[in-house]
């Protein structure tokens, strides 16, 4: 599997208009059953060019709190798991079916689910979550009081990480998730107090939310075939552990949740967001499935993002963000519930985050294998394997390829010049309506297949030339 850059793609790509179709002429002048003259398919399409689909692809788009609208433009929905939902006691058994029901329940829908564990959550239902038997203490918010666990006691560490192994050795190999939140320290799990001071008893310790991070990464996993586990990210601000210099996480699998996406000066220099400490972490794990939720007012909760010019009115498009920060998905609100938003909007919308995978070249290898270049023509990486299939085989992981990058893919394949491609994960159930889509003109959004045409690789390198591509069509550089 060979990785071309971007920018090496574009600094060699000349006379662009006649090499198009130069190329198209070369890969298909050998016409298999089903294709005219010019080695098109019999619908007129190459297949080597980018169209979006009608679908949301898995991992990626707008979010919703569980709900049986819009279920088509939908790929997850999202709960908060109360800590005493499923453990009434630290000293006690765990039972789960709360979250079993809700898991039935979404993938019922054809979804996966993101889930967040809490303590305490203001709106949420009853909004303490403490175990019974767990050490609190009172937190003021607003005009209320709520129990937050006293940090600094071993007990409460303790109930904590039992917590944590518990719920990744329940459900890291369960293909009803999609995103794991680390949740539980804060307000709603977001990691952060809203402004009061952080003290040893009211929050975790560095110390300790790196044994917690550590305890995630453990139970469910650190490659990209494992459920990923995100972190809000106020935990690179000064009270967090990525505000440390720590270097503990840099290499680690570990998404990052935004949980005020499309505010005011978002991306701007004087924001936190752009301090030293976030924008490293940015950086480091930007490839690694970021999330977020669109700030709660009032662009969350009419969900303005929805549409155009899809910014909330504080000048940077949900696309033009979803491209900055390599945005997956982003939870909604709670219009979402209400059928004001249409499912063209939300579709039209979701299409702005998350990966998508373009073929836009076919060439034959050997009797037995052929060479499919894919190019990420979406915001973000994929933050899970995904493999180029045909009925003979897999090849590669698309999880690599950043946005606007292309790699080749070998893949086992017929020995026939029309070859059916699809795409597949191992954090999909291959049963679920769920499917990876190929953003090509052309493509059985249906079936979620690619037919091309394969071109001989002696007839696309003869005479020295070199293949290379963008935008979605197949060129040939001298």
């Amino acid at each position: 599997m060979e990785t071309r850059s971007h920018l090496h793609r574009h600094l060699r790509i000349r006379n662009l208009r006649w090499t198009r179709l130069a190329v198209l002429l070369l890969i298909m002048c050998v016409p298999p059953a089903g294709a005219d003259g010019r080695g098109q398919l019999s619908d007129g399409s190459t297949g080597l060019a980018f169209e979006d689909h009608g679908f949301v692809n898995p991992f990626t788009g707008g979010v919703a709190w569980e709900t049986d609208l819009s279920t088509d433009v939908l790929a997850m929905e999202w709960a908060f798991i109360g800590v005493n939902e499923v453990l009434p006691l630290c000293a006690g058994p765990f039972d789960w079916t709360v979250v079993d029901m809700f898991l039935a329940r979404v993938a019922s829908r054809g979804h996966q689910a993101i889930l967040r564990p809490v303590f305490f959550g203001p709106g949420y239902g009853v909004e303490n979550f403490a175990p019974d038997d767990l050490a609190v203490a009172d937190f003021s918010y607003g005009d209320s009081t709520y129990d937050n666990p006293r940090w600094d006691l071993a007990t409460v560490q303790n109930c904590v990480l039992d917590f944590i192994d518990g719920f990744a050795e329940r459900y890291k190999d369960d293909l009803r998730v999609a995103f794991i939140q680390m949740g539980l320290a804060g307000l709603w799990g977001e990691h952060h107090l809203d402004g009061a001071t952080y003290t040893a008893s009211n929050f975790p310790s560095i110390a300790f939310q790196k044994t917690m991070i550590s305890h995630y990464l453990a139970g469910f996993g650190s490659t990209s075939s494992d459920l990923l586990s995100s972190l809000s990210l106020d935990a690179a601000q000064a009270h967090g552990f990525f505000g440390s210099d720590d270097p503990a996480f840099d290499a680690a699998r570990v998404g990052f949740f935004d949980d005020s996406l499309l505010i005011a000066n978002h991306g701007a220099p004087g924001n936190w967001r752009q301090g030293e400490h976030p924008a490293e972490q940015l950086l480091l794990h930007k490839h690694h499935g970021w999330g977020g939720e669109a700030f709660w007012n009032p662009c969350n909760m009419n969900s303005l993002w929805v549409f155009p010019p899809h910014d909330c009115g504080n000048g940077e498009s949900l696309g033009a963000q979803a491209a900055r920060i390599g945005l997956s998905y982003m939870l909604g609100s709670p219009a979402f519930h209400d059928g004001s938003i249409s499912s063209e909007d939300l579709l039209a919308a979701s299409q702005m985050m998350g990966y998508k995978f373009t073929a836009i070249e076919a060439v034959r290898q050997d009797a037995g294998h052929v060479a499919i270049t894919v190019q990420n023509t979406g915001a973000a990486h994929c933050p899970y394997v995904v493999q180029v299939c045909t009925e003979q085989g897999c090849g590669g992981d698309l999880s690599t390829l950043a946005p606007g990058d292309d790699v080749v893919v070998s893949v086992p394949a017929s020995a026939s010049e029309m070859q059916v491609l699809f795409l597949t994960s191992p954090r999909l159930d291959p049963a679920s309506p769920q499917k990876i889509r190929w953003s090509n003109v052309g493509a059985d959004d249906a079936a979620a297949t690619l037919t091309v045409i394969v071109g001989s690789a002696d007839q696309i390198f003869a005479d020295g030339f070199e293949s290379s591509s963008t935008a979605g069509w197949t060129t040939t550089i001298p």
